[in-house]
């Protein structure tokens, strides 16, 4: 197979340490870390510790269109490629190493399902991080581009640790995600235009690849946050001290159970688009709720 190089088979060799330890690190490529972490900066916002300062809500609005992209891209390419993962993806290597009650948790965290190509986490990894690069008003630029590529890095390389991506995979999602950012911040430059980018995408994969619930899930948000944001953009607030701390809380029980549902009880792809597209609309329009409770209490 030309994808096949020989990296992933000379790395993922490497002592079993070694092996858990980029288990971990690849968590910040994963789509629930990278939902988390854009979620919490669209939400909190300048009050964020450490990292809010001037930060605005339209450029973490910009980091939720942009894990949408990320999300379409990955569904939509993995179909239209079709190509597998390398041998013994799907097994974890080392689980011997950890205590018995966490070695169901590695194994979900050190394998790979599903098609190969481009490698999701690469293509998420630098979407968001790239984009959080751009939105943080953090120390100089400099630094945070190099922080982000880093971490950008440490996700490639994790997967070809794990085994569970070819070399081509992982520099494809990196091009493709490349491609993505510099057109979503040059030339579309607002989140209305971006979740639209990636309605276009989902939409353009459903036809291509057929219905499924990861096309589905992909479809719900970004139509949600294109047709959202185009509403009720302009009228969503931006955080005070008061009004973040009930608009987290809000989101963590209310887009937690959507995803409880959505991951849990095996729904309908139909089912999947509306609770995608709920989930998105919940998230994006809790603010509202948020800083109204908070001028009452």
């Amino acid at each position: 197979m030309i994808r096949a190089v020989g990296v992933t088979e000379v790395l993922s060799a490497l002592p079993g340490a070694v092996v858990v330890l980029f288990s971990l690190i690849t968590q910040l490529g994963d789509f629930w870390f990278t939902f988390l972490a854009c979620g919490l900066l669209y939400w909190l916002g300048p009050w964020t510790p450490k990292l809010g300062q001037d930060l605005t809500r339209d450029r973490t609005a910009m980091l939720v269109a942009l894990l949408a992209v990320g999300v379409a891209l990955v569904v939509s390419l993995k179909g239209v490629f079709a190509l597998p993962r390398p041998p013994g993806a799907g097994t974890a290597t080392h689980a011997e190493l950890l205590p018995a009650a966490l070695r169901g948790v590695y194994e979900s965290m050190a394998t790979g399902e599903g098609f190969g190509f481009p490698s999701g986490h690469a293509t998420l990894s630098l979407l968001v991080w790239g984009g959080i690069a751009w939105a943080l008003r953090v120390g100089t630029r400099r630094q945070r581009t190099a922080v982000a590529a880093t971490i950008i890095a440490l996700v490639g390389l994790s997967r070809l640790v794990l085994g569970v991506h070819y070399l081509a995979d992982i520099v494809a999602g990196f091009a493709i995600a490349g491609t993505a950012l510099v057109l979503a911040l040059s030339a579309l430059k607002t989140p209305e235009r971006v979740f639209g980018f990636a309605a276009v995408i989902a939409v353009a994969g459903l036809f291509v690849t057929g219905v499924s619930r990861n096309s589905a899930g992909a479809l719900g948000v970004a139509v949600a946050g294109a047709v959202v944001w185009a509403l009720l953009g302009d009228s969503i607030p931006e955080p005070t001290r008061h009004g973040v701390g009930i608009t987290a809380l809000l989101g963590v029980v209310s887009v937690g159970t959507l995803l409880g549902v959505t991951f849990g009880l095996d729904p309908t792809p139909g089912v999947v688009t509306l609770l995608a597209g709920l989930g998105t609309g919940v998230l994006l329009t809790l603010p509202l709720a948020g800083e109204q409770l908070a001028k009452k209490y």
